[in-house]
């Protein structure tokens, strides 16, 4: 794979860490990775990491590498930096759970937290904020009592109807979601998000290092992270989330429940060949210990493909140059043209206020978005060779998806 030494790296102090048994973590005992850093190369390796959203993760195999008192400092710092994030998320989920459960609204945690329970330990999982999910019938209760306890709206459904927004002062960002899916098939869609409503009723208040969190079923949760791999597909896919999905194969998708459940749940949102090709790659680069075998006929060089996208992208796509994100999605949207139509419309309201008040402008959105679009890229003051470059890139992203089978762009 085309990999520069810097990624090849940060994926095999990922593997390594993998690697250790459970009740080696965070222990003395832990045997050095049987591996060394090139000389100078720390300092890459470290920005790749963070790049993935992933610098906490192998706390115990960089205490084993032979890095400088300075080097191990800095890393330190990052990792007490992601452990602080992890407990603020975690104490203002709390307090919003326990608010919840008080006025009797039942709800579950997407991803984050609900994600974090999966790993050896939980708290090495980087958070970003708080995504929970009610009965559709009970959302606008929840979005009234956000509101009661201080939090404010700060994306109007107008704009997203598939979450409300919610700020305030020195708590993460909350997302109450009115639905999850984000496949451009309705079929598809509809049926993930009903497997959603229907699992809250059972979702469990389940330990998570100490705090109290409402799990969705294993069935429902694993395929809201394979979901959330393909909904970061075409936008930034890190490998934070290829974890997130590593540590719930690894926990719960054994031949058993992938035979009888899970295997006919991803078909209906047509992400099989997706939850297939990204359990071989853990398996393959990142040290996914498991004895399951029904992912073994996968693509080998289709999971190398994805990794080599999931590397040259970073979460959240932090490794892609901002200002040419814009040419790659409308090139993405053109695999769908309803996918296409939902980009130019919730963009085009969006970035132009007067299609939010007046309805009669909303069809004119789209417009709007397309010189939005037009106008990003002559402020780049890019060449027709760096267009075409973007162009190009973008298409290969689409040919990858089409091999992937997925449905979003």
């Amino acid at each position: 794979m085309d990999l520069s030494a810097a990624e090849e790296y940060a994926i095999k102090i990922i593997a390594a860490e993998s690697a250790l048994p459970h009740a080696a973590r965070n222990s003395a005992s832990v045997a050095a990775p049987a591996f060394a850093l090139p000389d100078g190369l720390w300092p890459a390796v470290r920005t790749e990491l963070v790049a993935q959203s992933v610098i906490g993760y192998p706390v115990d195999v960089i205490e084993g590498l032979e890095l400088s008192s300075t080097d191990l400092t800095e890393y330190l710092f990052l990792a007490g930096k992601n452990l602080w994030g992890w407990y603020r998320l975690m104490k203002a989920q709390d307090s919003v759970l326990a608010e919840f459960r008080q006025a009797d609204i039942p709800v579950a945690v997407l991803k984050g937290a609900a994600a974090a329970a999966n790993y050896p330990q939980p708290k090495s999982r980087s958070m970003g904020d708080i995504d929970l999910i009610v009965p559709p019938a009970d959302f606008d209760r929840a979005f009234a009592l956000l509101e009661r306890l201080g939090w404010e709206n700060d994306i109007e459904l107008e704009i997203n109807p598939r979450h409300a927004g919610f700020q305030k002062a020195d708590c993460p960002e909350i997302e109450l979601h009115r639905y999850f899916s984000t496949c451009t098939d309705k079929r598809q869609a509809d049926f993930l998000d009903q497997a959603i409503y229907d699992a809250i009723p059972r979702a469990e208040w389940t330990d998570v290092a100490d705090y109290s969190v409402p799990m969705l079923p294993p069935l429902e949760n694993g395929l809201v992270l394979l979901a959330h791999v393909n909904q970061h597909l075409g936008s930034g896919l890190g490998l934070r989330q290829i974890l997130d999905w590593q540590m719930f194969v690894e926990a719960y998708l054994t031949d058993e429940l992938w035979e009888h459940g899970f295997r006919h749940a991803a078909q209906q949102i047509g992400m099989e060949k997706l939850a297939i090709t990204t359990t071989w790659l853990c398996r393959t680069h990142l040290g996914l210990q498991t004895s399951a075998t029904w992912f073994e006929g996968a693509d080998a060089q289709l999971a190398d493909d994805l990794l080599l996208y999931i590397m040259h992208r970073g979460n959240m796509g932090r490794k892609m140059e901002r200002s040419a994100q814009a040419t790659r999605i409308v090139m993405h949207s053109f695999r769908s043209p309803a996918a296409l139509v939902r980009y130019l419309y919730t963009g085009g309201r969006s970035h132009w206020a007067p299609a939010r008040k007046h309805a009669w402008l909303a069809p004119a959105a789209c417009f709007y978005q397309i010189g939005h679009v037009i106008r990003k890229g002559l402020a780049r003051n890019a060449s027709i060779g760096e267009l075409a470059n973007d162009a190009r890139s973008a298409q290969q992203e689409v040919d990858l998806l089409k091999r992937l089978e997925v449905t979003r762009m």
